[in-house]
This record gives structure tokens, C-alpha cells and sequence, in this order.
């Protein structure tokens, strides 16, 4: 299909053929995990369509325990063909823009890096809503179960059967990793309970231990659900009885572990010093551009963004520097976008919001884009400004539909225009397999969302004209 052209900032299409002087590989919302633990809450999904509850979904998809699969299908992609789709250069750079993993647990974070960088992942779906076991037949499963012999609610609206199902989505998953440079920025999701809440002992004690919770627990009727997993995690995990085995690694990752185990897994922007100090944001150096990456979790939890005056005061200077050099071009990257950075929780008066750094950022004609994830959907908006302006561009997620990630080339021409290439691409996993499963699954549970999911047609395949 023929990209859409986007003059929104000004311009018309570059002349001459140009040169490619970055590509990168981006995905996002990755959200690899534990579909067995005992520090998730799956009920809550089971109340979907109660407005009260909605603020918290998702707290399961039926195709959890297949994400780390279609990670790997996409990083196998990409190592077997490293060039940029548009220029045929090799990629720079591949970039997670956050939620690697989905429960800040360290069994999720060793398993991600398991497949990015090269090594084996394991993670077990026994235990997990998919396993009926101990189901007595008296009541339909309120969970999708890929046994044919067991009757659930989901089987009944079309979702299929699939033999070998737990065995197959458990079995040891062997990586070679990316085969080039790559690095990451945290989401909410690393860090916080189910992207949410801030890790706190009695969760804790939960998710190392033996008993899981699939059912509301009784009388649990919080007047606001989201507020109060903020406040009390345990409170929705509490009083399972399904056995699991235990783990102490399904411990909370923090930030400065979750820093070291980039680093030593030779993530790029993160050496010792920003474990040590606790800093996500880093700086990425070729010679054509410099990568920021801001981390926008909000320190006092819950899932939207913000960002703090200080870190402000440094893409400042960031930014001023590559202002100062001719030819050179930035790019910032965060998780959160303009209209996530919206969290006021705390009422912390260093906390600053979308406002605050988009004036910052048109403040300098170097920056040509901001990078995004955290929605959950293919979506570019131009953001015009006195500078010239920028492209935000956020990228949808590999746990949910279209399980996407997205080429990003930056061309500059002869007359010293720059242009934009966007490429959507899809990791193309046979269908019997867990990769395939999973997409086939995202696509069904994505329902009558699947298309703005997708975004419109300029949100995908796009050349982005940038103003001189």
C-alpha cells in the first residue's frame, strides 16, 4: 500500500532521492508476563462491561501467557532481515518505547531480556485462567479454556479450542535476540503493579507465594475500583485458592534493578552511574542524531504520566546542544505521550504535565519527533509550533491488536528538508503456532475496537514532511 503523504506542518513531499541517515525499529507495550502469578487480579476483566470498572482494564486478555511468543516472532523478523524497509539500511537502532513487561515482576524483565538480547524464556501457563484444572462441570468456565472438553463462556461466542495449548505456551522459548543495537525505556508497566500501583508489602507477599485468586473476592465492592488498586493492590488478590507454585522471582522490579539488568544485558543510554542514582533518562549519540529518552512515570502511581521540573531543566539543555549543530537532528522518546502526561496524583508541585514540555519542545527547531507509546494504537499528530514544529508518533502494541511494530527512517534531501518514513510490520508467525495464535486471538478479543486500534490510514504507512 502507498503511504500517505503528511504535510500537515507545512511544505510538500522533499525533491531528489535523498539520504537515510537513521532508521530505527520500534515497538512498544510489549507487556511480557506471568500469566500464572498470584499478583494479578483477572476477575476485574469479567466486569468489563461495568462502567466502574472500566478504568482498570485490561487486567486479562485470553492470549497472556502467548505474548513473550510474539515478541520473539517480531525480534526473529527483524534479525533476519535488519534493513529498514523504505532505504534498505540497516536499522541504527531497535527501540521498546516501555511495558516491556506487563507486572513489574522480575521473572517478566529476565524473560523480555531473555529475548531481545539472545537466551531462553520460560514462563508457565499452568495455573493460569486458561488452566481449568479442578474445574467440576457444574458451571461453565468464566474464562477462555483451549480444552475442547471443558464448556466456557468464550468457546461459546467463537473463541476456538486448541490442543497442547498449556504445553506449547510454556515450553522453553529460544532466542538469538535482536543482532543489533537496541535499548529501552520503562513504562508504567515496569515498574508498577499491573501498570498501576506502586509495589507495597502485603502485594508482595502475595505474588512470591502459593495462592491465586480468580473470582471477585466477596463482598469486595470499592466505590472507585481504579483509586483503590492505587491505595491497595493486595486487596484485589487477596484469599485464592488455587495452588501455584511459589517464586521468589516473581518479586517487584525497581527501578534501579531494573536499570542494572539492561545495562547488563548491553542496552544502550544505561551504564552503572544511571543505576546507582536511579535514572532512566539517557542519551543515545550517532552521528546524524541524538536519541533522549524520558522516562514519564509518575512517581506517586497510577497509569498516566508526568514529568519532573528537573528533568525538564536537563532535555533543556539536551536539546539546546543539537540546536548548536548544524546537519544534527533530535528525537525524543517516552513512554507516555501529549495526551498521557495528564497524572496530578500527590499534587507534588515539581510535577509537570503535557503543557509544560510542549512548550519546551517547540522551543527548538532541532527536535523532528516525539516517540510514543502507551495507548495502545497506531496514531501520528502533527504539533505546529514556531520552530517549524514536530511529529508525535506513537506506535501500537505488540500484546494487543494489530501486534504491529514500526520502521522509522529519517531521509534528509539536498535542499536540507527532512522527511519521515513510517512502516508498520507485522512479525508473520505461521498460524499454528503460539505467535499465530496469539495474533488471531488479539485480533478477536479486539472486537469492534480493532479498527481504531489500527488507526487511520495516515497513521500507519506515512512520509512525515518536516519543516526546514
Amino acid at each position: 500500500m502507498t503511504p500517505a503523504l503528511r504535510t500537515d506542518l507545512g511544505g510538500s513531499a522533499p525533491t531528489g532521492p535523498g539520504e537515510c541517515r537513521l532508521a530505527l525499529w520500534l515497538m512498544s507495550d510489549v507487556q511480557v508476563l506471568d500469566a500464572a502469578s498470584p499478583a494479578r487480579c483477572e476477575w476485574v476483566e469479567l466486569l468489563g462491561d461495568d462502567p466502574l470498572w472500566q478504568p482498570l482494564l485490561h487486567m486479562h486478555r485470553p492470549y497472556d501467557a502467548l505474548t513473550h511468543w510474539a515478541l520473539a516472532a517480531h525480534v526473529d523478523a527483524v534479525r533476519r532481515h535488519p534493513l529498514a524497509p523504505h532505504s534498505g539500511r540497516p536499522y541504527d537502532l531497535a527501540l521498546s518505547l516501555g511495558d516491556n513487561i506487563d507486572n513489574a515482576q522480575h521473572n517478566e524483565l529476565q524473560a523480555f531480556l531473555a529475548i531481545v538480547a539472545g537466551g531462553t524464556a520460560q514462563l508457565s501457563a499452568h495455573g493460569s485462567p486458561q488452566d481449568a484444572g479442578g474445574w467440576d462441570g457444574r458451571q461453565p468456565w468464566p474464562y477462555w479454556c483451549p480444552d475442547a472438553a471443558v464448556d466456557d463462556t468464550w468457546k461459546r461466542q467463537g473463541y476456538p479450542a486448541i490442543p497442547d495449548f498449556l504445553a506449547r505456551a510454556g515450553a522453553p522459548l529460544h532466542s538469538q535476540g535482536l543482532g543489533l543495537r537496541w535499548a529501552s525505556l520503562p513504562g508504567n508497566h515496569d515498574l508498577m503493579r499491573q501498570g498501576t500501583a506502586l509495589p507495597e508489602p502485603a502485594i508482595e507477599r502475595i505474588a512470591t507465594g502459593t495462592a491465586k485468586l480468580l473470582h471477585r473476592p466477596a463482598g469486595f465492592a470499592p466505590a472507585d475500583p481504579l483509586r483503590h488498586f492505587v491505595d491497595d493492590p493486595a486487596a484485589f488478590s487477596q484469599g485464592g485458592s488455587r495452588r501455584v507454585d511459589a517464586g521468589t522471582d516473581r518479586r517487584a522490579v525497581d527501578k534501579p534493578a531494573w536499570i542494572a539488568a539492561h545495562a547488563a544485558a548491553g542496552a544502550a543510554g544505561y551504564d552503572a552511574t544511571h543505576a546507582a542514582q536511579g535514572h532512566t533518562d539517557a542519551v543515545i549519540d550517532t552521528e546524524a542524531a541524538r536519541i533522549l529518552l524520558l522516562d514519564t512515570n509518575h512517581p506517586q502511581g497510577d497509569y498516566q504520566g508526568s514529568v519532573g521540573q528537573a528533568q525538564l531543566d536537563w532535555l533543556e539543555a539536551q536539546l539546546s546542544e543539537v540546536d548548536r549543530q548544524p546537519g544534527r537532528i533530535a528525537l525524543l522518546c517516552s513512554h507516555h505521550g501529549s495526551v498521557s502526561l495528564t497524572n496530578t496524583r500527590g499534587d507534588d508541585p515539581q510535577r509537570r504535565h503535557a503543557a509544560a514540555l510542549l512548550a519546551l519542545l517547540h522551543r527548538h527547531p532541532s527536535l523532528k519527533a516525539w516517540l510514543v507509546g502507551h495507548r495502545h494504537l497506531h496514531a501520528i499528530q502533527p504539533h505546529p509550533g514556531p520552530a517549524g514544529g514536530f511529529w508525535e508518533i506513537s506506535t501500537g502494541a505488540v500484546i494487543d491488536w494489530p501486534v504491529q511494530t514500526r520502521a522509522v527512517e529519517f531521509q534528509r534531501h539536498a535542499d536540507d528538508a527532512w522527511a519521515i518514513h513510517c512502516t508498520l510490520r507485522d512479525h508473520d508467525a505461521p498460524a499454528d503456532t503460539p505467535a499465530g495464535w496469539h495474533y488471531h486471538l488479539a485480533r478477536r478479543f479486539a472486537g469492534g475496537h480493532a479498527d481504531r486500534m489500527q488507526g487511520a490510514p495516515g497513521d500507519g504507512d506515512a512520509v512525515l514532511v518536516c519543516p526546514r
